[in-house]
């Protein structure tokens, strides 16, 4: 698993430790245009797990999302999503997301790059992050970005009806772990 270079906590701006995805107060939405381009289908994926490690030499972070918990509100709908021509969750049952580069922006916030994988493609992604720090040590990280729907091997468009990029919203409240040894989250790369 790669490792790359990262700017020192201190200069990201973030305490060192390890936060869990809190998911009850937590949000990941999508959004793409259909109906050539005239409405918005909107959803959200209701079941994920991640968090963020931050030690004095490095830094990490990690997002897993159950596939089939997408929900648009349209039962038939969300059923042909979750089938072989866009998600295929019986094949790729998560999505997943892991941190390549953690660097600061101006004022509270950060650019979080990494990988996500979606199905059997994997998509490089770049997140511009706020950072809000809450109650009891949580972080509240709130971050957009869009990504293509062919890069992520989505190229079904019967008619040519969908349109653009997806586009992907998170609201993600993180608590501090309680035991680091125990609930380290299960981040695969790495920065020093």
């Amino acid at each position: 698993m790669a490792t790359q270079p990262l700017d020192t906590p201190a200069e990201l701006g973030l305490p060192t430790g390890v936060w869990t995805l809190a998911a009850d107060g937590s949000q990941i939405g999508f959004a793409v245009k259909t109906m050539w381009g005239l409405v918005d289908v909107r959803g959200r994926f209701t079941r994920f797990d991640g968090g963020l490690r931050v030690a004095p030499e490095a830094a990490s972070a990690q997002l897993s999302i159950d596939a089939a918990s997408l929900d648009t509100g349209h039962k038939k709908r969300d059923e042909h999503l979750r089938s072989p021509d866009f998600f295929d969750v019986e094949q790729h049952p998560r999505l997943t997301f892991t941190a390549t580069a953690i660097t600061p922006r101006a004022g509270d916030g950060l650019t979080i790059a990494g990988d996500l994988v979606l199905g059997a493609q994997t998509a490089r992604v770049q997140f511009p992050v706020e950072v809000r720090r809450g109650e009891q040590g949580r972080l509240h990280l709130s971050a957009a970005t869009s990504i293509s729907r062919e890069q992520a091997g989505m190229s079904w468009n019967r008619a040519g009806m969908i349109r653009g990029d997806a586009r992907l919203t998170l609201e993600l409240e993180l608590t501090p772990a309680q035991d680091s040894a125990e609930r380290s989250p299960d981040v695969a790369a790495d920065v020093a």
